[in-house]
């Protein structure tokens, strides 16, 4: 299962444009990348974000580490 930074690395996105691209605060996407609780709807943005860049479904359940507030 992989994490986060494992999708954003393979995305070939930093993460200012990871969270550009979900359309949440770059301190918001670092903390769900480094494993902190953020809200679901956030997780969730970013999460869409990545399968969108990846062009591939990516769920909750798929990614190892989210933590919702």
């Amino acid at each position: 299962m992989a994490t986060l930074e494992d999708l954003r690395l393979e995305a070939h996105l930093s993460v200012a444009a990871l969270s550009r691209k979900a359309g949440v605060d770059m301190k918001t996407a670092k903390r769900a990348i480094d494993g902190e609780a953020v809200q679901k709807v956030k997780a969730v943005a970013i999460i869409d974000a990545l399968a969108k860049e990846l062009d591939r479904s990516i769920k909750l359940d798929d990614v190892e580490g989210i933590r919702f507030a």
